[in-house]
C-alpha cells in the first residue's frame, strides 16, 4: 500500500507540472494588443538634420471668399505645410541642399523677413505662409529657397500670365512659369519657378544646386 500511495502522489505531481507548461504556452499565443498611437510606425519621411520650421504668419484656415474658378487653375485642395521638413521628401535631398543650414538668421533675419515676389500683391491677408531657405552664410550664391502661400487664385493666375522672359504652361491642374539662366558674376546656373493651383502659390528659387523634380516633390506634399 505504501508503494501504491507514493506512485499515485508522483503521478499527481507530474500532471500538475504538465498543466502548468500548457498554461504558459497558451498565454504566449495571445495576439498582441493594438499598438498605441505612440508606437504605430509613422509614414512621415525621415526628418533632415535641420528641423527649424519656416515662419507662419497665420494658422487661420484660408478663406474661400476670393476664390474665383479659373479654367485649368480651379483646384482648391492644397494646404500649406507647418514645417519646412513637411514640404519635401527629406531623404531625397539629404545629400543635396539639405546639407546647408535651414533659415539661418544671418540669411533670413531674426525675426524672419520674407522677401517680396510676384505673388505678394495677390496674397490673401489671412492666409498661411511658409518660407524656407537652405543656404550656408559662407556661400556666395549657392542656395535653395521655397515659399508656399495662400493667394487669390484668379489674380495669381493673371500675374503669371503677365510675366516676361519665362516659359509658362498649364501643368497638373495648375499653371507654371519657369526661367533658367546663368548668373553673370559666378557663372552658375540659376532658376526661378512660380506655380499656382487653386489658392496655393509656390515660389522656388535656386542657384548652383541641381534640383530636378523639386517642384513635383513640393506639389506632392502640398496637394
Amino acid at each position: 500500500m505504501g508503494n501504491a500511495r507514493r506512485r499515485a502522489a508522483g503521478i499527481a505531481v507530474a500532471l500538475a507540472a504538465t498543466a502548468t507548461l500548457l498554461s504558459g504556452c497558451t498565454g504566449n499565443t495571445t495576439p498582441d494588443p493594438t499598438p498605441s498611437a505612440s508606437t504605430t510606425p509613422s509614414t512621415t519621411p525621415a526628418p533632415s538634420t535641420s528641423t527649424t520650421p519656416g515662419p507662419s504668419t497665420s494658422t487661420t484656415p484660408r478663406s474661400n471668399s476670393t476664390i474665383t474658378p479659373v479654367p485649368g487653375v480651379d483646384y482648391d485642395g492644397g494646404t500649406v505645410p507647418d514645417t519646412c521638413d513637411g514640404l519635401i521628401t527629406t531623404s531625397k535631398w539629404k545629400d543635396s541642399f539639405l546639407r546647408a543650414p535651414l533659415n539661418d538668421p544671418a540669411i533670413v533675419g531674426d525675426p524672419v523677413e520674407i522677401p517680396k515676389s510676384v505673388f505678394t500683391p495677390v496674397l490673401q491677408p489671412d492666409g498661411k505662409r511658409l518660407y524656407c531657405v537652405w543656404r550656408d552664410p559662407r556661400a556666395d550664391i549657392t542656395n535653395v529657397t521655397i515659399a508656399v502661400q495662400v493667394v487669390d487664385s484668379s489674380k495669381a493666375f493673371a500675374v503669371l500670365q503677365g510675366l516676361q522672359g519665362f516659359q509658362c504652361e498649364h501643368l497638373a491642374e495648375g499653371y507654371r512659369c519657369q526661367r533658367i539662366s546663368t548668373d553673370n558674376q559666378y557663372g552658375v546656373e540659376t532658376g526661378v519657378t512660380y506655380f499656382t493651383r487653386g489658392d496655393i502659390a509656390i515660389h522656388i528659387s535656386q542657384a548652383n544646386v541641381p534640383t530636378s523634380g523639386l517642384l513635383d516633390d513640393v506639389m506632392a506634399h502640398v496637394f
